[in-house]
């Protein structure tokens, strides 16, 4: 760092516990947003590119997933673990397109999915909540082998019992051993790349709550619904 805030000189803030409120929203959608430009082989989107794979060749781990350079210097990647082919995709998004909630449990989302090309965008921050607590676990079952969805299943799992209006100091504990042992797991799936900062963020989630208390009354999103209110 080459500066510090100018917080740092209030004489109460060397006790105060929670200096940082980490962005609940913000973090579950990026998560969500690789998860599922990683599955769907999103152009931009997935963390599973050349450069990822070049990446665990150089780091010489995972050889089954290195890129095979062909004669006419194009690269071939062999198909990973959380590749699905392009019907297995189409079920995916179908499944999302096709799902009924009750009215005022999200936004019509069918009109994010597109089952032909199997894409999914336009998606807003709640819309992910959703989909990550929801609905995800529902569109990936039997779609991928139990390795992955187990591990996925959890981390969904994470955020929906984080999300919980009443949060107790054992069950959050449990949440921190469980959590690192959910992310190591991925990261025996999934390339490096797939982590970014936001999803080492989650690490620190259940932490936070056993300071700040329940996440959702500081989560952003009432902030965010009051601006948009204000600005239609």
């Amino acid at each position: 760092w080459k500066g510090v805030s100018g917080l740092f000189c209030l004489s109460y803030w060397k006790y105060n516990l929670l200096r940082h409120n980490l962005d609940f929203m913000h973090i579950e959608k990026n998560v969500c947003e690789n998860i599922f430009g990683t599955l769907l082989e999103m152009d931009a989107k997935s963390k599973d590119n050349l450069q990822a794979r070049k990446d665990l060749q150089e780091m010489n781990i995972r050889p089954d997933l290195h890129p095979q350079k062909k004669a006419n210097g194009k690269y071939y990647l062999p198909p990973a673990l959380y590749n699905m082919s392009k019907e297995e995709k189409q079920q995916f998004c179908k499944v999302l397109r096709d799902i009924k909630v009750p009215d005022g449990y999200s936004s019509n989302i069918s009109r994010c999915v597109n089952v032909g090309q199997a894409k999914i965008s336009g998606l807003k921050s709640h819309d992910c909540h959703i989909l990550m607590q929801q609905l995800m676990p529902l569109a990936l079952r039997g779609l991928l082998p139990d390795e992955v969805t187990s591990v996925l299943f959890d981390l969904c799992g994470y955020f929906r019992e984080l999300n919980a209006k009443v949060l107790h100091m054992n069950e959050l504990e449990k949440l921190e051993d469980r959590i690192i042992m959910t992310l190591c797991r991925m990261e025996m799936i999934f390339p490096p790349g797939f982590f970014t900062i936001m999803v080492h963020l989650v690490l620190h989630l259940a932490t936070e709550a056993k300071i700040g208390g329940p996440v959702c009354y500081r989560s952003m999103y009432f902030v965010e619904r009051y601006v948009f209110l204000i600005k239609n």
